[in-house]
């Protein structure tokens, strides 16, 4: 009975049967000393087996769940029911193995002789195996805390003993000439193989890694997934489906993060090998990222490797059918069903390959994403926040920086609001654009340096395998022309520079347009403004479309084409071979994958060249910006004078000794320096010549005239100015153990709640809140708002006054727990009874007394009563006096005149304010900043359609002209193909002798340059359309925003625009043209393919139909997950990008009251929310490749199949079908991608220029018509006159002004930025009858807070360059400018000063007076000052009102909004408004004669009364 199932074993068994086997117990004995090793060295896996809880005598039952409840706490600890179950299976596989080797051993030792009894040990092998591996397999089952480490071991030895048993009885079955060495084992040799199989293949390949819900954190899918479902990412499958079922998945159901993955895991773990103050070294941060991924790398290597020598799978495959097809040549080694097996085989494994490669390498993308975000938020919050210009032609040794702060406000506006626009471009920039080259070359660095080279090594030791050593004749000519690609590479690499270069300027220009965007707008300034954003627009789009040529030049210039024609001419004419369809196609397709991979190194060489230079620029940028002292010393231990402090004896003291301060640590004295151009650069010293110490627990205040350096004396205490000690005794002491507080004068608001910016992150305590809200004076405020505390401020604090947001500023430091409150100027922009109310509420008795206060203001009168200190500043940046404020008096007379006006005081009457009415808890009220809109379902066409339609004049010419082209370009490609054919076939019918090598080399050639010119021809439809696309969407998006409503300014973050301006515009000016053309190109060569190959096989076109059908379907499914996805992508990270420019914007804030923490911990959140979408997005594409390239190749093996036993073709023909078909099967799976990529795309493509879409049809400000010009002789005068205005903010708000416009609404109603009821009448004409664009450019607003360009003081004053030096000096002087500086000596402004973004780099006073030269010289009939001088000393304020008289003509109507009374009462009439009604209109002497009149009041309780009133009154 034995004998007839199993087949003894002859005496004659080759020797290969021993030889074999001696590997496995070689690999249990390497297992077992392994094993040993790792036990005595690791620890025990997490979740120890926990010791079941004792049982008791009680019922039956009890003791019943007790075992029960054991069991699942061990199932649980083993992995879960799932992994318990594959854990089972394999068990039972190895004790199934075990008896049947057991039996076989026996059975066979029977059957042989004594001569032969030597080999016996050998049947005993397997048994040997089978008993290590069971007994692996039981204690991985109970001993959970070990299952990890015997798990791999198991598998392993399981593995390797398939693959012995494997090579010696499977592989043998697809030969002619072997067969199995275990053959006389009969059927139980396939069942041991089967059920081994299963225990060493399937159960690995499938069993999860872990199913337990019982961990610390739950696994998120992936890791979850077991070796399979990770290699074809079906951990995805659920969200393919939910995606496919509903119109919208949000990013909180995509698959979670896992924790290796979060921003706070990999900064604690990397940063120290990337940031320079750890590293303390210069050293490339190239060489941490390699540190860092050192192992990710190495697995990348080798699949990429393992991908490369699988790609020749086919051409072998094809050479081999094509030859046991020939006629008249022996009989082939292989079966014939084995070519098409190699054919799926290789190509599938080399898609596993390719794909775990490409999942691996977006892994470490994400993850660099958000390492350099967090590295270069991290590095920007050590910067010094010095005054950059825009000019980047300047010199590294005339850094910008020199013309730093000269200024009250020099650190304080520059880091209180994003105005240095080349530094907020630049980090714009490179966490944008930069950031995404550099994961573009990162993922193509491994393929450029091995794939690439093996991958054509390996198609050259094919190719000599078949036709000898011609094959070297083409290597050599490969060689001799290889260098070329290395010279486009230095153009490339030029063009990319320049463009980048180009790209900066456009950004940054933007970036500084959309921060003084109101500006902009009110001074209608915007057609101008497009006209100098598309001159740099168009400076970039000339490096594209070069870079587009040279890139035409790549695909033209075809090496492997040129050595593909010299190989076969030396192999027919020189060595007289023949060449057959099988070594013609099988080496074609190998100089086709040269080709490919030449093509791949002209692709591969500009990413990885241009992500190098993007990883230099922020390399760069890590180590060349200037650090704040502290820093400064911590990278470079060598230069201790950068950090001293030297030792007071005491910790509490407060001040500075024997210093000088600068804004950089180049400026060595005050005077200009200047640039290669010719401008000057002023450089400001704050010097402390003594020494001063401030008053511990009481107010000091700090005076000195506009520009003297009061604010600059704050930033030196903060650290903010580099300090050069001028004595041996020098210190600089800012005790921070009891916390540091800091308000700024140009005030920095968050873009959220007034509530949150009260908090700042402070734990909420509803008392002290309410006495901060009270002793600000924000009560009223707060019941205005509909929402209360809850309302959102916007960007910048856009809905809320000056006085508002400084009171908010103020209430956030009164409300922290610091000991020290820095206050810069923050009673500048209140009016009279709010900041009396201020000082005797706040400073005087309320939370503010018993702690240390250094105060900045000009308003002395008002603060003297509680001032304990007072220091007084010259203009030099000198301390002229120090002391109690009598003695500053009697050293300062200027002060003490000023103060002689005030002697009567009158006691203000007690100020009555509403009580704060609690809103109801509504989320959405106060909502300002709106989510950005997410759209759902498929992209929709109309935003494709925006770059179709703008490509042509008359698109419907140019389509189907460059589809025209295209299909003779690629049939033309086919017949080189066909040319093959016929030379194989000359070699059938005819002697070697008898063909013309010449004719066919001939034809052949003939055809490559046909290709060659069509080609060119289709090149150039493509660059004049995707050219002349990216123009006018550029174009429509820049007047698209200049041109919308002030109110979705308002809602919109910059960081929103800023991306549809530079990382949707690149995808717009790169990407998508280049995937709609190829799209296109696709298309025509897939159908032209088919077409060829039904020719010869028609039984191809109903299976290429249902793969097709497939393919489809499945990329249909695909594209609503991805569109998913891609779009939650896009709009998280707009909010990364909002909150890194809102840090920068209030740097100084923040490193004053130490909330570096707070803030990393929020960008955290917020990164990690674009990584989890961001891992989705790349599994998902992963996730349709593997599926589709799959399928391909199983069509490609399936014909090979059809032409192997169905077909009667030729050999020649049969290989011109097969080639058809290959590039038919890779083409599905790449049209596919196309299309997929076209809709949501790697580089944001659609969703971009969707994105970009819905910016095109945002609300507009009316259009200019030819009705709305008004006259020429318009305005003659200035005269103005309103009837009924009431205005409101949007269509669905209520009333927010009625009768006339309050305060600074009413400006903007006259200049119609908001809704308006009513008429307004400038000049006879009424208002809304005109045109925006002459209305504003007729009247001149200067706003509380002017906004200054980026570039000289020349150009802030005449951007448009329309007026001589000589106006514009004139302008300057009647604004006070140069009276301001008659004491500066050689630091005074000049024409040619350079003005940094926003003018940072000066005082507000000195902004507010550029800003009213720059009105002066616009000679506007309707002047209007909103809080103006506000910021601005007390004399150059008298000299700018007599300047109002004086300078402007009587026909010049001046609107004054300002709660300082001394600037208004000299004007002909005072409007009073309460509550955006109209209170008191007449004359200021008239409303001083009212008893209870309520402008009688302001004037009363101020501390200037009795001047006010006489003045007015004599006059």
């Amino acid at each position: 009975m034995a004998q007839t199932v199993l087949m003894y074993a002859r005496p004659d068994a080759p020797a290969k049967f021993a030889d074999s086997q001696l590997v496995l117990p070689i690999g249990i004995g390497v297992s077992v000393i392994v094993l040993l090793f790792q036990l005595s060295r690791s620890s025990p896996d997490k979740s120890p087996v926990t010791p079941p809880e004792p049982y008791t005598t009680t019922a039956p039952q009890q003791q019943n769940r007790h075992v029960e409840v054991g069991f699942k706490r061990f199932v649980s600890q083993s992995g879960g029911r799932v992994v318990f179950a594959y854990k089972l299976i394999r068990l039972l596989c190895c004790v199934a193995l075990l008896g049947l080797s057991i039996a076989t051993a026996s059975l066979g030792a029977r059957g042989l002789d004594r001569e032969h009894a030597a080999t016996l040990w050998t049947r005993f092998v397997q048994c040997e195996v089978y008993v290590y591996a069971t007994a692996l397999s039981l204690a991985s089952l109970i001993v959970p805390s070990r299952t990890s480490l015997l798990t791999s071991h198991v598998s392993a030895v399981l593995l390797l003993t398939w693959v012995v048993y494997a090579s010696r009885d499977i592989l043998p079955l697809a030969t002619t000439t072997l067969r199995p060495l275990d053959a006389d084992e009969g059927l139980l040799l396939w069942v041991k193989l089967a059920i081994l199989t299963v225990a060493a293949v399937v159960i690995p390949v499938f069993i999860p890694r872990s199913t337990s819900k019982d961990s610390e954190e739950p696994l998120t899918k992936e890791q979850e997934a077991g070796w399979y479902s990770r290699r074809m990412f079906t951990w995805l499958n659920e969200t393919v489906a939910k995606a496919h079922r509903v119109d919208h998945i949000p990013l909180e159901e995509l698959p979670a993060l896992a924790p290796n993955d979060r921003t706070k895991h990999l900064v604690d773990t990397n940063l120290k090998y990337l940031d320079p103050l750890e590293t303390k070294s210069d050293r490339h941060i190239f060489w941490g990222f390699l540190k860092i991924y050192r192992r990710q790398y190495a697995v990348a290597a080798l699949l990429t490797t393992l991908a490369s020598i699988l790609g020749m799978s086919w051409p072998v495959a094809m050479q081999g059918l094509l030859a046991w097809l020939e006629e008249g040549h022996a009989h082939p080694t292989l079966r014939p069903w084995a070519w098409p097996l190699i054919l799926f085989l290789g190509p599938a494994a080399k898609t596993v390959c390719e794909e775990w490669y490409y999942w691996i390498m977006n892994r470490i993308n994400v993850r660099t994403e958000a390492l350099v975000t967090e590295l270069l938020f991290t590095h920007a919050l050590r910067i010094r926040v010095k005054s950059e210009t825009s000019s980047s032609s300047s010199a590294r040794d005339e850094s910008p920086s020199a013309a730093a702060g000269t200024s009250d406000a020099a650190p304080a506006t520059t880091a209180e609001a994003p105005k240095n626009d080349v530094l907020v471009g630049k980090l714009n920039n490179l966490i944008t654009s930069d950031l995404d080259n550099i994961t573009d070359g990162n993922k193509q660095l491994l393929l450029a340096i091995i794939q690439v080279p093996l991958k054509i090594a390996v198609a050259i030791a094919f190719m000599y395998s078949i036709l000898g050593w011609s094959a070297l004749v083409g290597l050599a000519t490969l060689l001799a022309l290889f260098p070329l690609p290395g010279y486009l590479s230095a153009w490339i690499q030029t063009f990319q520079k320049g463009r980048m270069h180009k790209t900066d300027a456009r950004v940054q220009t933007i970036n500084e347009v959309l921060n003084v965007v109101r500006m902009i707008k009110l001074f209608g300034w915007e057609q101008r403004v497009a006209a100098q954003i598309d001159e740099r627009r168009e400076a970039e789009l000339a490096y594209i479309r070069l870079t587009r040529w040279l890139e035409v030049v790549n695909n033209l210039f075809n090496i492997p084409l040129v050595t593909m024609a010299a190989t076969f001419a030396s192999y027919t004419v020189l060595m007289k071979g023949e060449l057959t369809a099988s070594k013609l196609f099988s080496s074609n397709a190998a100089f086709m994958l040269i080709q490919q991979e030449m093509h791949m190194i002209f692709f591969f060489i500009p990413m990885v060249t241009q992500g190098r230079v993007s990883l230099d620029r922020i390399n760069s940028f890590l180590h060349e910006t200037e650090l704040l002292d502290e820093f400064a010393a911590t990278k470079d231990d060598r230069a201790p004078s950068r950090a001293f402090v030297h030792s007071t004896h005491d910790e509490d003291v407060l001040g500075i000794k024997q210093t000088s301060f600068t804004w950089t640590n180049d400026a060595e004295v005050q005077t200009p320096g200047s640039t290669s151009s010719g401008t000057q650069r002023r450089k400001f010293v704050l010097n402390i010549d003594g020494e001063l110490l401030f008053k511990r627990g009481k107010i000091n205040l700090i005076v000195g005239p506009t520009g003297s350096g009061k604010t600059s004396l704050l930033m030196a205490l903060l650290g903010e100015m580099h300090a050069k000690p001028s004595g041996p005794d020098s210190f600089v002491s800012l005790p921070r153990s009891g916390g540091v507080a800091y308000a700024a004068q140009e005030s920095w608001v968050l873009s959220d709640t007034i509530r949150n910016n009260i908090l700042f992150g402070a734990p909420y305590d509803e008392a002290r809140y309410a006495k901060v809200i009270k002793q600000c004076a924000l009560e009223r405020d707060l019941s205005l708002f509909e929402a209360g505390d809850k309302t959102e401020v916007g960007e910048k604090g856009i809905t809320l006054s000056g006085g508002q947001k400084a009171r908010i500023t103020l209430a956030r430091a009164v409300y922290s727990s610091a000991e020290i409150l820095l206050l810069d100027d923050v009673l500048a922009a209140l009016d009279v009874h709010t900041g009396k109310w201020i000082v005797d509420q706040c400073f005087r008795d309320g939370l503010v007394r018993g702690r240390t206060v250094l105060l900045v203001s000009h308003n002395v009168a008002l603060v003297r009563p509680i001032a304990e200190l007072v220091v007084a500043l010259g203009a030099d940046g000198r301390i002229v006096s120090q002391g109690s404020i009598d003695k500053t008096l009697q050293e300062d007379r200027e002060l003490l005149v000023e103060l002689e006006t005030e002697e009567q005081q009158l006691k203000r009457a007690e100020e009555q304010v509403d009580k704060l009415e609690v809103p109801e808890d509504d989320p959405q009220k106060g909502k300002l900043v709106v989510a950005e809109e997410i759209a759902e379902g498929q992209v929709g066409w109309k935003a494709l359609r925006l770059y179709i339609m703008n490509t042509a004049k008359i698109p419907a010419l140019y389509w189907p002209g460059m589809a025209l082209a295209l299909v003779l370009t690629h049939t033309i490609m086919n017949g080189q193909t066909y040319v093959f054919s016929l030379w194989a076939n000359e070699y059938e019918k005819h002697a070697p002798s008898e063909v013309s090598v010449a004719f066919y080399l001939g034809l052949y050639g003939l055809a490559v340059v046909g290709a060659i010119l069509t080609y060119a021809m289709v090149w150039l439809f493509y660059v004049t359309g995707s050219n002349r696309a990216s123009r006018l969407i550029h174009n429509k998006l820049v007047t698209s925003v200049l041109g919308t409503t002030l109110r979705w300014l308002d809602m919109t973050p910059t960081s929103r625009v800023i991306a549809r301006c530079t990382v949707d515009m690149q995808s717009i000016d790169i990407t998508i043209p280049r995937q709609v053309f190829y799209m296109v190109e696709s298309t025509i060569f897939m159908l032209l393919r088919a077409a060829a190959t039904a020719i010869m096989a028609p039984l191809f076109i109903p299976a290429a139909a249902v793969i097709g059908v497939l393919g489809a379907t499945l990329g249909w499914i695909y594209l609503k997950a991805q569109i998913c996805v891609k779009r939650e992508m896009s709009n998280a990270r707009a909010p990364v990008l909002g909150h890194f420019s809102s840090a920068i914007a209030g740097i100084v804030s923040i490193r004053a009251y130490g909330a570096q923490h707070h803030f990393k911990t929020e960008s955290y959140t917020r990164i990690d929310k674009y990584s989890r979408a961001a891992f989705i997005y790349s599994g998902l594409s992963r996730w349709i490749t593997v599926r589709e390239d799959l399928m391909g190749t199983a069509l490609t093996a399936a014909l090979a199949g059809y032409l192997v036993y169905a077909a009667r073709l030729s050999a020649a023909n049969a290989g011109f079908a097969m080639s058809m078909a290959i590039g038919f099967s890779a083409n599905i799976l790449y049209w596919v991608r196309l299309i997929n990529n076209l809709m949501i795309s790697a580089n944001r493509q659609v969703v971009n220029l969707e994105r970009v879409q819905q910016y095109l049809t945002i609300e507009q400000e009316p259009k200019a018509t030819s009705t709305g010009v008004p006259p020429a002789y318009w305005p003659a005068s200035g005269e103005l006159r309103v009837e009924k205005l009431s205005a409101r903010y949007s269509p669905g708000s209520g009333s927010a002004l009625s009768g006339v416009p309050a305060a600074s609404s009413l400006t903007l109603a006259l200049l119609r930025c908001i809704i308006t009821e009513g008429k307004v009448y400038y000049d006879g004409i009424a208002t809304d009858s005109i045109n925006l664009d002459a209305l504003r450019a007729n009247i001149t607003i200067i706003p509380q807070t002017p906004e200054l360009l980026s570039g000289t003081l020349r150009k802030n004053l005449d951007p448009f360059e329309q007026h001589d030096d000589s106006t514009l000096n004139d302008a300057l002087r009647s604004a006070g400018l140069f009276s301001l500086q008659e004491h500066e000596g050689n630091a005074r402004l000049t024409l040619d000063s350079e003005i940094t973004g926003g003018g940072s780099n000066l005082s507000v006073g000195q902004r507010q007076i550029l800003a009213l030269a720059r009105a002066m010289v616009r000679r506007s009939k309707l002047l209007i000052l909103d809080e103006a001088t506000s910021a601005i000393d007390y004399e150059t304020d008298t000299i700018i009102q007599n300047t109002l008289r004086t300078e402007l003509g009587r026909d010049v109507t001046v609107l004054t909004v300002a709660h300082r009374l001394q600037s208004i009462m000299e004007a002909d009439k005072i409007m009073v408004l309460d509550a955006g009604r109209i209170v008191e209109y007449d004359a200021p002497r008239h409303l001083l004669k009212k008893e209870n009149g309520y402008f009688r009041s302001l004037v009363d309780g101020s501390n200037d009364r009795d001047a006010l009133s006489s003045d007015e009154l004599d006059s």
